[in-house]
């Protein structure tokens, strides 16, 4: 999970420490407090969860007022197709993230195979493709005192950047107005070695490695006795099985136009969100994350806004042209 370090002081010699030991254990899956708006984000299973195509773009800014705090960027899209009997869907996501001097950029592949089970769907997806890690080591700042050196080789220098594979895969159950969802990313847990260059040697390198992270999700669709508003509880839980994080929010929509709700994240953060559905498929949500740990002492709150296009691709379209066959 994301930890709050309430200054750029702490945060930059938390990831000095991290590397100086030359290896070290990272979670690269961004917080996001929208999940319920773009679950192909975190489980490969839902590409295709629907007859539509869907494209969702998240932009997160978090703690806003500390320097280098988690900068987020997310695209998804995806879209179902049919082969013979069989239902499937193809998805592709791309995230960009920034944390002190880490940036992280995940450019992957998405497929999953779907099948009636129980009067619902149960769809099975699989994740892959490459992950990068860069550390701007140049950024390590080093006090200038007796107690200091500036030239320890352990410190690294420079733009350093490692490659590696990355796979993930997931369960997602759709049954009426219910779903419920378990993934794992970061399956092979790789070591990414980062180096000055592809070329340098392997014991110029320092490493991190990519943590398997499983998320576990749950939601309902709960229309009212007035069926202009349904409520929509949801809840997500993340883990390493070293630390955990849980997000428990509640959506009411009204029109199936509007959306607003609250949410709150365990020893976190407090979540106000609101949307609406605008014409042609478009959709706008915002986030606002109220710190409530330690981190409100010293910043802002984390803003998220979060931009949807839907697009109906299911349905074959007929032709309405008429021919008389009758002579005037």
């Amino acid at each position: 999970m994301r930890f709050g370090y309430p200054n750029k002081c702490l945060l930059i010699l938390l990831l000095f420490l991290s590397l100086s030991g030359r290896k070290a254990s990272a979670q690269y899956d961004a917080q996001i407090s929208q999940y319920m708006l773009t679950p192909g984000l975190y489980n490969p299973a839902v590409a295709g969860d629907n007859s539509d195509l869907n494209i969702s773009i998240i932009n997160r800014k978090q703690w806003v007022g500390i320097d280098n705090a988690p900068s987020s960027l997310f695209a998804h899209a995806s879209m179902p197709f049919t082969t013979g009997q069989h239902k499937h869907g193809f998805g592709l996501m791309i995230l960009k993230e920034s944390i002190g001097l880490y940036s992280t950029q995940l450019l992957q592949l998405q497929y999953a195979y779907k099948k009636k089970v129980y009067n619902g769907i149960l769809s099975i997806g699989f994740q892959g493709g490459i992950l990068q890690e860069n550390f701007d080591a140049d950024g390590i700042s080093i006090p200038t005192s007796d107690y200091h050196s500036s030239t320890d080789e352990s410190i690294p220098t420079g733009s350093l950047e490692g490659l590696i594979p990355d796979f993930s895969m997931g369960f997602w159950y759709q049954k009426g107005h219910n779903y419920i969802g378990l993934s794992a990313s970061h399956l092979l847990e790789s070591t990414i070695k980062l180096k000055v260059s592809a070329d340098a040697d392997d014991e110029d390198s320092y490493e991190t490695v990519a943590s398997r992270t499983y998320y576990l999700t749950d939601g309902y669709n709960i229309t009212l006795s007035n069926p202009l508003y349904s409520v929509q509880p949801s809840f997500l839980l993340k883990t390493d099985l070293t630390a955990w994080q849980l997000d428990l929010s509640g959506k009411i929509q009204y029109k199936d136009k509007y959306w607003g709700g609250l949410g709150w994240r365990y020893q976190d953060a407090i979540i106000i969100m609101a949307g609406i559905k605008l014409p042609q498929g478009l959709k706008i949500g915002y986030s606002y994350d109220i710190s409530t740990s330690v981190v409100a002492k010293f910043a802002g709150g984390s803003h998220e806004i979060y931009l949807g296009y839907t697009k109906k691709i299911g349905a074959a379209t007929v032709s309405k042209r008429q021919k008389s066959v009758r002579i005037l």
